[in-house]
């Protein structure tokens, strides 16, 4: 039988993930720390952006839409940790690999989420498949775009 979240459920699934990510803020800090890099703010990528662009603006459409982009970040944050990891010293490839793995469990719990509450809300019958692939081709033409600004979460750079 299919377990759909309650509200506090849902609640509870976010926090977990928000503290999750704040301890690995932590850790990056004392690794930049350690290795005198300073931290500066970034705004949101183009990525980022583009796909928060396509969220519907009405509920529970909206938190559906955040949810699967959260998804597909985390899943893309996978992919790219996972390329990097042979090519770092000792100490970043253990933490990438720790950060791949809870990265990959977030990116499951977001599109659980999603799909549960998309059920709870509109009913058994709904099928997320379509707009899953909408925000996917999305997601793809934006990963393929040459970007200006190369972040973890970008497109192709541009020519140096």
């Amino acid at each position: 039988m299919f377990h759909y979240p309650t509200e506090v459920e849902l609640l509870q699934t976010m926090s977990r993930i928000a503290r999750e990510e704040l301890i690995h803020f932590d850790q990056v800090c004392r690794i930049m720390q350690t290795r005198n890099i300073r931290y500066g703010h970034l705004s949101a990528s183009r990525y980022a952006c583009g796909l928060r662009h396509l969220t519907r603006s009405y509920e529970p459409g909206r938190l559906i839409d955040r949810l699967i982009i959260s998804a597909f970040i985390e899943a893309r944050s996978c992919e790219r940790f996972a390329c990097l990891v042979p090519h770092l010293d000792n100490e970043l490839s253990w933490f990438y690999r720790y950060l791949l793995k809870s990265e990959a469990r977030h990116y499951q719990d977001y599109l659980a989420l999603a799909k549960s509450i998309a059920v709870r809300q509109l009913g058994k019958q709904c099928n997320l498949s379509q707009r899953i692939e909408l925000l996917r081709q999305q997601e793809t033409e934006l990963i393929q775009a040459i970007d200006s600004d190369f972040r973890f979460h970008s497109g192709l750079p541009t020519a140096a």
